[in-house]
């Protein structure tokens, strides 16, 4: 079992992690992440209604849906950048809903924004520093991870980030989330924006660095034919509401069934 700290008082305790049972396989897996009645919105405009879900150990997970259904609400609300005004959030067992988004990403959290999410006027370096500050270990070791993970950056280190590619600019953000050790990794939109190629490139570096780091994801996309080769797990939302949870990513491909949750 998996241990993860636990908040009372300001002081850090020890707790330990459910297992869930995986429904395709019905072996047991450990909870990395559990909501449970989760609702949110902004001052008097609810938006999540009742959510409830439950992420394990080294799943792939796409977030779909309609515009305005939720999706980057919710993630938010995982991250720890909205608090919900009813509800749990658990993160290996450890209650976190009143905790703040930068102790949920010191104890394993990555939260990946569709925008905003590089500091132009800095380098790449600089950004990829940054983002280590209060990390574990040492930074260079860490930043070559993050390069062989995105070697279009390698030579970009001394560049400004604003100068760079919407490609480059994409991996240099997530490559910012990641240079700290993630056990959770929320993503919103990572593709938006950016030319097929860019974005299967994005896709295919996010594959390496999970595979070789066993992280969790959650991640928001619209293009759905795009991602499905890179997920185990489709959640699917409709007006605040997780109504379909699938464990085939095949769903993301059958035009049929999907007309029914964007169009009912």
């Amino acid at each position: 079992m998996k241990e993860m700290p636990q908040q009372s008082g300001g002081v850090l305790s020890w707790t330990t992690a459910p297992a869930v049972a995986d429904s395709s396989t019905g072996n047991q897996q450990m909870a990395i992440l559990s909501l449970s009645g989760i609702h949110a919105g902004y001052r008097d405009r609810p938006v999540l209604h009742d959510v409830s879900l439950v992420i394990a150990r080294n799943e792939r997970a796409a977030l779909i849906g309609p515009n305005g259904c939720g999706k980057t609400t919710l993630l938010k609300v995982i991250a720890g950048a909205l608090r919900p005004t009813n509800g749990s959030v658990a993160f290996y067992g450890t209650d976190i809903a009143h905790m703040p988004c930068h102790q949920r990403i010191r104890i394993g959290m990555g939260y990946l924004m569709q925008t905003r999410n590089i500091f132009p006027s800095l380098t790449v370096e600089e950004n990829l520093r940054l983002s280590f500050w209060h990390g574990d270990g040492a930074f260079v070791a860490r930043r070559d991870w993050v390069l062989s993970i995105f070697p279009m950056l390698r030579d970009q280190l001394q560049r400004r980030a604003g100068f760079l590619s919407g490609g480059e600019r994409q991996a240099l953000a997530v490559g910012m989330v990641l240079i700290r050790p993630v056990e959770l990794l929320l993503l919103d939109e990572p593709t938006a924006g950016l030319s097929p190629k860019a974005a299967v490139e994005i896709l295919e570096a996010l594959h390496r660095a999970q595979s070789e780091e066993r992280f969790s994801f959650v991640m928001v996309e619209h293009n759905l034919r795009l991602i499905q080769p890179w997920v185990t797990r489709v959640l699917i939302m409709q007006q605040g509401r997780v109504v379909a949870d699938r464990n085939d990513p095949g769903i993301l491909l059958d035009q049929e069934q999907l007309q029914r949750f964007y169009f009912a």
